[in-house]
């Protein structure tokens, strides 16, 4: 049976000094879905991180649900919060996913009214759309601000719910560093992911951080530096 660890922020920051890997987002397209302003949100604790550095719990209001590949074998408590104020959904692309989503909010026009109807529309992506041709059903939250600072993305005022598109993330260098499977991690953006069979990393940029499975990680980043002292990509041994 797999040990399980808990890394904290501490850790991860004290973890990801010095020599460790280095990498930049490779040109992998993100599909972006706008979902904000429906109604049914309820309260919600999400873990943000400020201007000096320092993560921060922010009162929002929002609808919970579960990302499959960030959740522990068997987990079923979500892992996720869609604000209301200014969410957006996202998805890695791949062909025919971006026409599959927009085929579905043709049929459904009033998807983003309301919380019952975002659900619908979640598990629809989860259970018919993201686990297409192999590929893990990989659903994950973020806000505008995210959206608008991806590679030639629209501008925040013509990001609108249900305008849907597919950018990449700019050529920022990341930091990352290996942990073993079983390893839970709460990132600055407040979800607690588990590392999947085969581990994961913890990566770290202007963003903050955030847990990263094995499988995911070379399709989303190019490795651009490693460390001389490395071993296993300096996976925890306990």
């Amino acid at each position: 049976m797999t040990k399980e660890k808990h890394i904290s922020i501490e850790e991860a920051t004290k973890m990801l000094e010095g020599d460790v890997i280095e990498a930049i987002p490779t040109d992998l397209k993100r599909i972006v879905i706008p979902a904000y302003g429906f109604t049914g949100a309820t309260p919600q604790k999400r873990q943000e991180w400020g201007a000096d550095g320092r993560p921060f719990m922010e009162d929002v209001k929002g609808l919970p649900f579960l990302n499959p590949t960030d959740a522990a074998k068997g987990e079923t408590k979500p892992n996720q919060i869609l604000k209301q104020k200014d969410g957006v959904l996202l998805c890695y692309d791949a062909p025919g996913r971006k026409e599959h989503i927009e085929r579905y909010l043709a049929e459904h026009p009033r998807t983003f009214d309301n919380a019952v109807r975002l659900k619908h529309f979640i598990n629809y992506l989860t259970n018919n759309v993201l686990n297409k041709g192999g590929e893990k059903a990989d659903l994950w939250d973020s806000d505008v601000a995210f959206a608008a600072g991806l590679r030639d993305a629209p501008a925040v005022e013509d990001i609108k719910p249900g305008k849907i598109f597919s950018s990449v993330k700019k050529k920022e260098v990341a930091k990352a560093v290996r942990v073993p499977e079983g390893t839970t991690f709460t990132g600055t953006d407040g979800q607690l992911k588990t590392a999947n069979e085969g581990g994961a990393y913890i990566v770290q940029d202007s963003k903050g951080m955030r847990l990263v499975q094995a499988d995911i990680f070379p399709k989303a980043y190019q490795v651009v530096k490693t460390p001389k002292t490395m071993t296993k990509d300096r996976e925890l041994s306990n």
